[in-house]
C-alpha cells in the first residue's frame, strides 16, 4: 500500500506538470518563441514518460486516461497557436455556405475582383491570415463537411467555428483511445500501452489544439481495423473509405489486403471502398475538384520540401552533380520507389497483425516523403503503440524541434536539427530491431535446447 501511494503521488505530480506544460504551450507561447517552446515541450515529454513508467496497474492506467482527456478539454476554448490552417478551414466553409465549390477559385483570385463579379462574400481580414492564398484547397469531403458544419453553427465567429471543429477532433481522439483499448484486448497486449498515444504531448497539441485532421483519419482507420478483426469487412471498407475522404494517404495501405483476403473478397473489399469514396466525394465532384487535386498533388511532389530525410540526401547529391535543386525529378522518383517498396512489402510480408503492417508502410512513406510536418508521425504512433517498438515515441519528441525554424519574421529550416532528429529516431529503431532479432534468436535457441533435453 505505501508503494502504491508513493506511485500515486508521483503520477499526480507528473500529470500536473504535463497538464500545466500543455496549458502554457497553448495559451502563453507563440511558435517563434523557440527557447521557451522547446523547453516547455521537453518538460511535458519528461512528465509523459514518468506517468507511463509509474503506471503499473490497470487502475492507474485508467486514471491516466482521465488525465489525457482532461488535457484535451483544457485546450478546447483557444485559437491554434502553432498552426494557421484554421483560417483556410473557415474560408472553405464560408464558400460552401454560399453554395460555392471551394476547389473552383483561388482565394487570391476571389480577392482580386472575382468575388464581386460573382456575388460571393469574402472576409478581407480572414484572407490576410491565410497561409496559402495562391493555392487551391487540398481538403477532401469529410474535412469540408466539418468546415461547413462549423460555419453553419457560427457563421460570423472564428472562435465559435474553431470550437466546433475542435469538439469533433476531441470526439475522434476519444474514439481512438477507446478503439486502442479494444484492439489491445483483441491482440492480447497490455492495455497500459495505449497511454503511449493517449498521453503523448504531440498528439494532444497537434490534434486537439492545432486541429489537424489526422485525428479523424486515425479514428476511421482504427475503427476499420477493429471491424476487420471482427470479420465485418463491409463496415471496415466503408470506414476505410471515410479515412481516404479525410486524407488521401490511406490509399497506400490498400495493398496490405492482397494476402489477407481471397481474390473474390479482396475485389469486393476494394469495390466497397471505391464506391463509398465516390459517394462521399459526390457533393464536390467537378472539373475544378479534379484540377485542384491534381495541382495540389503535383506541388506536393515537385515544389514543397520540409523536414525530409532521404530526399534531403538526394537533393544534396543533386546539387553536387547537377548544380541545382532536382526536386521535380527526385520527388517523382521517390514517390515511385515508395510505391514499389509498399507493393513489395505487401507481397513479401509474413502477414503480421494488420495494424502492425500499417505502421511499416507508413514508415516507408515518411522516410521517402519530401514534407514531414510534426503531425505526420502521429498515425505512425497510433499504429505502433500496441507493438514492442517505441521509435515513433522518440520521433514525437525529436520532430517537435522543427518548430525551432520559426522566427517572428518567417521560417528558416535548421538542417542540423533535422539531421539530429533522424539520427536519434533511426538509431532507436535500429536498436529495437537488433534487440528484437537477438531476443527472437535466444527464444529459438532455448526451444531447441529444451527439445534436445526431451529427446535424451
Amino acid at each position: 500500500m505505501p508503494n502504491f501511494k508513493l506511485r500515486l503521488v508521483g503520477i499526480g505530480v507528473a500529470a500536473a506538470v504535463l497538464l500545466a506544460s500543455l496549458f502554457f504551450l497553448t495559451y502563453s507561447l507563440e511558435r517563434y518563441e523557440t527557447s521557451y517552446l522547446l523547453s516547455v515541450y521537453t518538460l511535458a515529454f519528461l512528465a509523459y514518460l514518468l506517468c507511463i513508467l509509474l503506471a503499473n496497474s490497470i487502475k492507474l492506467t485508467y486514471w491516466l486516461v482521465g488525465v489525457a482527456i482532461l488535457g484535451r478539454l483544457l485546450l478546447l476554448p483557444t485559437e491554434p497557436n502553432l498552426s494557421d490552417d484554421i483560417y483556410r478551414f473557415v474560408w472553405d466553409g464560408r464558400l460552401i455556405q454560399q453554395e460555392v465549390n471551394p476547389f473552383a477559385y483561388l482565394p487570391s483570385e476571389l480577392m482580386n475582383g472575382k468575388a464581386d463579379s460573382l456575388g460571393i462574400r469574402v472576409d478581407p481580414e480572414l484572407y490576410t491570415s491565410l497561409n496559402s492564398p495562391d493555392y487551391y484547397t487540398i481538403y477532401p469531403p469529410v474535412n469540408q463537411a466539418v468546415f461547413t458544419l462549423a460555419v453553419k453553427l457560427f457563421p460570423n465567429s472564428l472562435m465559435g467555428s474553431t470550437i466546433v471543429i475542435r469538439s469533433i477532433m476531441l470526439l475522434a481522439e476519444l474514439g481512438t483511445i477507446w478503439l486502442l483499448f479494444q484492439l489491445a484486448v483483441l491482440y492480447g497486449v497490455a492495455r497500459k500501452q495505449v497511454l503511449w498515444y493517449a498521453l503523448n504531448p504531440l498528439a494532444i497539441l497537434e490534434m486537439t489544439s492545432n486541429l489537424h485532421f489526422e485525428a479523424l483519419m486515425i479514428f476511421f482507420l482504427l475503427a476499420s481495423v477493429y471491424l476487420y478483426q471482427k470479420q465485418r469487412w463491409i463496415g471496415a471498407a466503408v470506414l476505410f473509405a471515410l479515412a481516404v475522404c479525410t486524407k488521401l494517404l490511406p490509399l497506400m495501405l490498400l495493398p496490405l489486403y492482397f494476402r489477407r483476403f481471397g481474390w473474390q473478397k479482396m475485389l469486393a473489399f476494394y469495390t466497397v471502398v471505391g464506391v463509398s469514396t465516390l459517394v462521399f466525394f459526390l457533393p464536390l465532384i467537378s472539373q475544378e475538384l479534379i484540377d485542384g487535386l491534381q495541382g495540389s498533388v503535383g506541388l506536393y511532389f515537385q515544389k514543397f520540401e520540409f523536414n525530409a530525410s532521404i530526399y534531403y540526401v538526394v537533393r544534396e547529391i543533386g546539387y553536387y552533380v547537377k548544380g541545382y535543386n532536382i526536386i521535380q525529378t527526385a520527388g517523382r522518383w521517390l514517390a515511385i520507389i515508395a510505391f514499389l517498396l509498399i507493393i513489395s512489402y505487401s507481397i513479401l510480408e509474413r502477414k503480421p497483425r494488420i495494424l502492425d503492417a500499417f505502421g511499416w508502410v507508413w514508415l516507408i512513406y515518411l522516410l521517402l516523403a519530401l514534407i514531414i510536418h510534426p503531425w505526420y508521425v502521429l498515425p505512425l504512433l497510433a499504429f505502433t503503440v500496441l507493438t514492442p517498438y517505441r521509435y515513433a515515441v522518440v520521433w514525437t519528441y525529436c520532430i517537435f524541434f522543427t518548430y525551432a525554424g520559426y522566427t517572428i519574421d518567417g521560417f528558416q529550416e535548421n538542417l542540423w536539427l533535422v539531421t539530429l532528429e533522424y539520427l536519434l529516431m533511426l538509431g532507436w529503431l535500429g536498436y529495437e530491431l537488433y534487440q528484437r532479432r537477438h531476443t527472437h534468436r535466444t527464444v529459438i535457441t532455448d526451444r531447441l535446447e529444451f527439445g534436445k533435453l526431451l529427446n535424451r
